[in-house]
């Protein structure tokens, strides 16, 4: 099978979409199928690279907002126009993505619903505010996708009866989750040494919704029991000076880290596999792949009670569910896990059964194979 990929995150991939279009990719080469990935380019320039064997297209991008994915999906309609005879079907990811003039059968993956993300967005700064400016151009582009494409699917439950909102019928949606490569993020064979310091580690884009806030201030009432006890933050975006401001006026300098993107995939699984607890207390989500990367290693996991939190998290089974904007809540919950070792440690265990059984790529590609598969069927009718 040939299919085209076409979403609107940097590659090579720095969050959650990125990830999960590139993993797919990868599996389905895997499967012997032929990947293009379509994405944003330079300014003024095309790219093309074929990384791990799968065709990267990056048409020009021009930023001319709030009207940039119109001018981009120009430039994508003229690259589909020259791959529709390499290609059975294309498979388009939300979030800013336009329907392509095509004659070939779409299929279209819903990660986070614009108005379900708009409203988890609190305006606190600049980049909150032209986020909600931005947000009727960013609806009319989804509203249009979601109603012409072919097939839709979505990645949790939770989103997927949100589409009652764009008058569709959430039935004809299909939920078919995301995915983690188990034999990468798995337990650590190797413990740390007893004199390295423990940590609670989150890992996400440094972005509104993301209930970062929360976190840091949580990390202030849980430093008052457990001092030595460190925060680590991974990743990188637009809030990271207002959370370093925050991580100032706390005075918790010496014990709160953010430390950016980390690159290197092994890197990252050393961080996962050797955290006391995974916490993502985002307000909003779609299906979190930090989260079940946490899982996959082994992990307890404390989540915010939203969205596709609630699709992976059975509390108290294979982690914990906290109410989300609830910094002492939060506190409550890792001092309880930091307490109850043998309930973490069996939470852990858990949650990487559930990942196994439910959320891996071979599990969560099938799925997408038989999505594939019934899409070329209608077409053919």
């Amino acid at each position: 099978m040939r299919i085209g990929m076409i979403f609107s995150t940097p590659f090579p991939p720095q969050e959650g979409i990125g990830f999960y279009v590139w993993n797919l990719s990868r599996w389905l080469v895997s499967q012997g199928h032929e990947v293009h990935l379509i994405t944003r380019g330079g300014l003024f320039s095309d790219q093309y690279i074929t990384p791990e064997g799968i065709f990267v297209w990056k048409p020009c991008f021009l930023p001319l907002y709030p009207f940039h994915v119109q001018f981009h999906n120009l430039f994508v309609n003229r690259l589909t126009h020259q791959l529709e005879n390499k290609l059975d079907l294309f498979h388009l990811h939300s979030p800013l993505v336009k329907m392509p003039q095509t004659g070939l059968p779409t299929i279209a993956t819903i990660h986070t619903p614009i108005k379900g993300y708009s409203r988890a967005v609190k305006v606190s700064d600049i980049y909150s505010l032209l986020i909600k400016l931005q947000t009727p151009f960013s609806l009319r582009v989804e509203t249009e996708l979601m109603h012409r494409v072919h097939r839709l699917t979505t990645v949790a439950n939770t989103v997927r009866r949100e589409f009652t909102e764009y008058g569709i019928n959430p039935q004809r949606v299909a939920v078919l989750g995301n995915g983690v490569d188990i034999d990468l993020f798995k337990p650590a064979q190797i413990l740390m040494p007893n004199d390295q310091p423990m940590y609670v580690l989150t890992v996400g884009r440094l972005a509104p919704r993301k209930g970062l806030e929360d976190l840091i201030q949580s990390a202030k009432i849980v430093l008052k029991y457990h001092p030595n006890l460190r925060f680590i933050v991974l990743g990188e975006g637009p809030l990271r000076p207002n959370l370093q401001r925050l991580v100032t006026q706390l005075n918790l300098k010496d014990s709160v880290f953010l430390l950016g993107h980390v690159h290197q995939r092994t890197r990252l699984i050393s961080y996962y596999q050797h955290c006391m607890m995974y916490v993502h207390p985002s307000h909003y989500e779609g299906l979190p792949t930090s989260l079940l990367e946490a899982m996959a290693c082994g992990r307890p996991v404390i989540a915010a009670a939203v969205s596709g939190n609630l699709d992976i998290i059975e509390n108290q089974k294979n982690g914990l569910l906290v109410p989300p904007h609830q910094p002492e809540q939060l506190a409550d919950a890792i001092l309880n896990l930091i307490a109850k070792p043998t309930l973490a440690q069996q939470m852990g265990i858990e949650a990487r059964a559930t990942v196994c059984n439910h959320y891996s790529w071979d599990v969560v590609g099938k799925r997408y194979l038989q999505e594939y598969q019934v899409l070329l069927g209608e077409s053919k009718k």
